[in-house]
């Protein structure tokens, strides 16, 4: 046993603990396919969830390919998608393994030669090599090292691995590792390693458990200091005796939490942007820790449920079957990367339950390491002014300038006196003396510098004059900090009807270990006592509670632990004071979970608030009818305003046999009134909401369900209440068929706003899904139909530079000036040349838009008419698939609505992405004399900060195929298409090219393993914009494939390129046109061979190069080992 825990100890050595805590079934892996079938798993995988992205990591719908989840085998087009990333989900291994009644190893083959064959000189056996003999795995391990000519060496690797199974007959392994060395996702805010990887590994027993790597803390227990927090570090349980446990963990936190409120605008789905607890924009969002509320309600994250997340960007968006409103209170609480300095964690807990009596102790301390920052470097002088600071943010900002060496991919800067001032200004000028300076926006005219200009690697500033401007070079400082919770929890049930429970809990928190100043602040008590009482046990049981809780005004811990709602249902304008908050409560409930219940409450903050609230909550059910009710008062006074809040809640529905009917109520209303003045404050709102509404039918199967809601606002204006506007909304949701062969469901939401000081706002929110197989899974149609608003980014970006070989961008420093141009990024066509990301920045800048949806796919299958004759058996050789797929972004202006998603009115069109193909198949897959013709078209239009920017392909290709003479197979492509790209800001990047090409080929495949190639490709390209190029391309190739019996694989290929181009080749038309190669003769080769070295050792070897007339040769080698399990 524990050689076995040692060899997995030395195993993960040198692999990263701070990993992302994802479902450890979960899978995300990008393919580079050549041939439209898949192998994506080795084993069945979950159908939920399932995402195929595309080369910008945008999903592609699920009409545009098929998946076999059994097989785990995608088929998809790989011409038009030659780049994909698959997300899903395994089955746990319990389910995908295989089970049998005896050891196959013992299992004799049924042949006639089953005795044993013996060797005069030797008997012995060739032992076989087996790592983790008697546990079951699952996964890869990859390292490899990529160098060439053109580029320095890197090293690469990946590791994907799953281990479980039995170290003993009480100790259980299991491991999960997903490790990865890319360190930026393309289009992603991803800065370091810990964000991709995924590592534990866990031993258990039944009185013991020990796991390390990707850990999540949390207590659930606590009153006053629950909390979930993601971790990477060792986490230790264990059962002391049959009633004392303990646990104890020690780790380096990933995340840090928030609480980000969102003002809803009505009708608007979003995106919604979200911002850390500094007000920072630039944040990663950790992959599912996140909790969305709408006024005070927990909702669900999905494309088929509340929202949805773009944990990258940290942006939220509502889907279209869940309305937004502006009277809608948005809250999202969650954690977020956060790399200031290196912050451990420690937490222990320790626990007694017996009968009667149950102890619970915790203590949570989390403490940042202040000498190891990691995303800034504090000089003394910046240590001292944190020290000076005190808990005062405001005073912790300090100058950014240092001195830096010349770098073409920064922007420096060089100081100049301006007067007696000095002031920094852009160079660069490698002999200058230069600056790196950080600007920070300190508001209109409040500041020196403005922008200058946007580049691809950032902004450049000028300075404008004394409090001209909105920046100035300074950075606001980070202080290091310190949060430290102690609670000790009793729960004493004296008898069966008598329950006391007590909490007390100490925090420590440390705003600035730097400094000493306010240290008086520091520490806080909090207690809580609560007595619970049966008083009648029979039909109906009435129950008494009585609970007080005293906090200290700075008491605080790590995340929040009164209600989500609390200061609003308060009228608390801080809590930020001494707390006494007193609770009773009666409860009359029988055995069907009727109730009725009354609660007195008061809050009590000393010097600052006090306040009397009284609750009734009730729920009964009379046959077929039910009816609840949730109603509260409160009074409060505190040293500005004097308050009464009423709210009421109600809802009444009546079941008939097949049908339901309901009607629901809310009102509030909110009296603030000043105390000096006796005037109503601002704030004060009233609201009335009606709801009436009819269903018929099943809602777990097939139903309908119509209403209407009336609301009804009112502020304060002239110190009076005043309606300030009502709103109206009609909705159906329903799902109205639902069988074997056809699905359909419908939602509507259609809102009107009389606006009493401003224009009237109309909103819709509509939803048609149409699923239909028709004559035996002859046809199928898929329909689906989306309305809403939203918003469209101006989106930012600025190109990053990484390791050779691990980007996706070129730079081309087109008009030599040696400043990187956004005009001047191209996509790479050779790995060797990707030495950029491109990394969007946060989007701030939002167009309000109407959004349109359509996709429609129509699948003729003729196939089932092959055993026919006459008419139907010839047209049994067709098949036709067809896709079209139309998202419409238009300006919204005033109450417009775009109901028509073909509706392309330049002057309105924001946003587009517009995809159609249609396949038209004879004798697909058979290479018998099989034909396909497809036609597509694409269009997008997307915004940028720089400007939109417009594609537009068209294209008709034709392919045949036929096998003859045993061995050989002929092949032929034609292809005729138009590429037109327009950019608002980039003529110099803008062309219409049409295209021409064709492409005989012939194969000999002496066998599926063993295949030789050869083929003729011709091109002509025409530019019809500004410089008119022109390319004539030949391009002769030999393409060789062979799989050995021992699975060797060899695959080589040799390319010549004849280039004939009229044109300035130095321009992104050309890049384009060529596709990264040169005027002239180009020759291009490569070679790959696989070793398999064992049964789960394999070694690669890929080699890669090309030569044009005016450039030399370019090498690039890569040798790869991947171990298999």
């Amino acid at each position: 046993m524990y050689q076995k825990i040692t060899l997995f100890i030395l195993l993960f050595v040198g692999f990263s603990i701070q990993a992302q805590t994802i479902s450890k079934d979960f899978r995300s892996k990008k393919f580079l396919i050549q041939k439209d079938t898949v192998q994506f798993d080795s084993v069945s995988v979950n159908s939920q969830q399932f995402k195929v992205l595309n080369s910008i990591l945008k999903p592609i719908p699920s009409t545009e390919y098929q998946v076999d989840f059994s097989k785990a085998i995608l088929i998809i087009n790989a011409k038009i998608y030659p780049e994909i990333t698959i997300e899903y989900f395994q089955f746990p291994d319990f389910v995908t393994k295989i089970y049998t009644s005896y050891d196959e190893s013992l299992i004799l083959p049924n042949g006639v030669n089953t005795g044993k064959l013996y060797s005069l000189t030797t008997n012995k056996k060739a032992s076989e090599i087996k790592l983790f003999d008697g546990l079951q795995t699952k996964g890869f391990i990859t390292r490899g090292v990529t160098g060439g000519n053109n580029q320095n060496a890197v090293t690469n690797s990946a590791l994907d691995l799953e281990i479980s199974g039995k170290l003993s007959k009480e100790v259980t392994l299991r491991a999960n590792i997903f490790d990865t060395n890319i360190p930026l996702q393309e289009n992603g805010y991803s800065q370091n390693i810990t964000d991709f990887d995924r590592i534990f590994i866990e031993m258990y027993h039944k009185n013991w458990r020990v796991k390390a790597g990707d850990i999540s803390l949390q207590n659930k227990e606590s009153y006053f200091s629950p909390f979930v927090k993601q971790a990477a570090g060792l986490e230790v349980e264990a059962n002391v005796t049959e009633n004392l446990k303990v646990g104890a963990s020690g780790a380096v936190v990933r995340g840090k939490y928030n609480n980000f409120k969102i003002v809803g605008v009505e009708g608007n789905q979003g995106p919604y942007k979200i911002f850390g607890a500094n007000n920072e924009p630039a944040i990663v969002i950790i992959a599912g820790s996140e909790q969305v509320y709408i006024n005070g309600i927990l909702i669900d994250r999905g494309e088929n449920k509340d929202y949805t997340i773009d944990y990258n960007l940290a942006e939220i968006t509502f889907n279209t079957t869940f309305p937004i409103t502006n009277d809608m209170r948005i809250t999202v609480e969650f954690q977020y990367s956060d790399r200031n300095y290196t912050r451990f964690v420690t937490y222990e807990n320790v626990s007694y339950n017996s009968e009667k009596l149950k102890i619970n102790g915790f203590f949570y301390s989390e403490n940042d390491a202040k000498n190891q920052p990691l995303q800034q470097a504090l000089t003394d002088e910046q240590k001292q002014i944190l020290a000076n600071a005190g808990n005062n943010t405001d005073l912790m900002f300090a100058e950014s300038a240092f001195v830096d060496a010349f770098d073409e991919n920064k922007i420096l800067y060089k100081k100049i006196a301006n007067g007696a001032v000095e002031n920094f200004e852009y160079s660069t000028d490698a002999n200058d003396e230069l600056y790196f300076v950080t600007f920070t926006n300190v508001g209109a005219n409040n500041g020196d510098y403005t922008i200058l200009r946007s580049t691809a690697i950032g902004n450049i500033f000028e300075y404008v004059g004394a409090n001209q401007g909105s920046y100035d070079p300074i950075i606001r400082l980070i202080p290091p900090t310190k949060s430290q919770v102690f609670v000790l929890k009793t729960d004493y049930d004296s008898t069966k009807k008598t329950k006391l429970t007590s909490e007390i809990a100490v925090s420590n928190n440390d705003a600035n270990l730097f400094s000493n100043i306010d240290n008086n602040q520091n520490t806080g008590i909090a207690a809580k006592v609560g007595w619970e009482q049966v008083l009648i046990d029979k039909e109906w049981k009435l129950t008494s509670t009585i609970n007080h809780e005293f906090v200290q005004k700075n008491f605080k811990t790590l995340q929040r632990w009164e209600t989500i709602e609390f200061n609003r249902d308060w009228n608390l304008l801080t809590n930020n004071g001494t707390k006494n908050y007193f609770q009773t409560a009666l409860l009359l409930q029988n055995k069907k979970k009727d109730f009725f219940s009354y609660k007195y409450n008061n809050l009590n903050y000393i010097d600052i608030y006090n306040g009397n609230m009284h609750e009734l909550h009730s729920k009964m059910s009379f046959n077929n009818t039910s009816f609840y009710m949730d109603g509260s008062f409160l009074t409060n006074t505190s040293i500005l305003e004097d308050n009464s809040f009423l709210r009421a809640k109600a809802r009444v529905e009546h079941r008939f046999s097949k049908s339901w009917l309901g009607g629901f109520t809310n009102l509030e209303t909110n009296s603030r009134k000043n105390i000096a003045t006796d005037n109503f404050i601002n704030t004060s709102h009233r609201f009335k909401e009606f709801e009436t509404y009819f269903g018929i039918g099943d809602t777990a199967k097939v139903f309908a369900k119509i209403g209407f809601n009336y609301r009804n606002n009112d502020s304060i204006k002239s110190n009076t209440f005043t309606e300030i506007n009502n709103r109206k909304t009609i909705y159906i949701n329903s799902k109205l068929i639902q069988n074997t062969s056809t699905n359909l469901s419908i939602f509507g939401n259609y809102r009107l706003t009389e606006n009493r000081f401003s224009e009237n706002e109309k909103s819709l929110n509509s939803k048609i899904v149409f699923n239909k197989r028709l004559f035996n899974n002859f046809v199928f149609l898929g329909t689906t139909y989306e309305t809403s608003s939203g918003n469209v980014a101006r989106q930012e970006y600025i190109y990053i530079k990484t390791e050779p070989g691990l980007g996706y961008y070129t730079w081309i420093d087109y008009n030599n000036d040696g400043v990187q141009d956004f005009d001047e990024f191209e996509i790479a066509e050779f790995q060797d040349q990707a030495n950029y990301l491109r990394v969007p920045k946060p989007n701030i800048r939002f167009i309000a838009t109407q959004r349109a949806k359509f996709r429609q796919s129509i699948n003729l299958n003729f196939n089932q008419w092959k055993q026919k004759k006459g008419f139907k058996k010839i047209i049994s050789h067709f098949n036709n698939e067809s896709f079209l797929s139309v998202e419409n972004e238009q300006t919204r202006i005033g109450n417009s609505f775009n109901f028509n998603p073909f509706n392309f009115d330049e002057n309105k069109l924001i946003g587009l992405n517009l995809s159609y193909r249609n396949s038209l198949y004879f004798n697909k897959n058979l290479q018998k004399y099989s034909v396909t013709y497809t036609y597509g078209n694409l269009r997008n239009k997307q915004q940028y900060f720089i400007g939109s920017q417009e594609s537009k392909t068209n294209l008709h290709q034709l392919d045949f195929a036929h096998k003859f003479a045993t061995f050989w197979v002929g092949e032929l492509m034609g292809k005729v298409s138009e590429n037109d790209l327009q950019t608002e800001n980039f003529n110099n990047r803008n062309y219409f090219i049409e295209a021409k090409e064709m492409q005989p080929k012939i194969s000999f495949v002496y066998n599926p393993n063993n295949r030789l190639t050869a083929f003729y490709h011709y091109k002509n390209k025409q530019n019809i914009l500004a410089g008119f190029e022109e390319l004539n391309q030949q391009k002769f190739g030999l393409e060789y494939f062979f799989i050995s019996s021992k699975k060797n694989q060899i695959t080589a290929n040799v390319n010549v390129f004849l280039n004939d181009f009229e044109g300035d080749t130095n321009t992104p038309v050309a890049y384009q046109m060529l596709e990264g190669l040169q005027a002239g003769k180009n020759y291009t080769w490569n070679l790959l061979f696989s070793q398999k070295l064992n049964s789960f050792l394999n070694l690669n070897l890929n080699y890669l190069g090309r030569k044009s007339e005016n450039s030399k040769t370019i090498h690039t080698g890569s040798i790869q080992l991947r171990a298999i399990f």
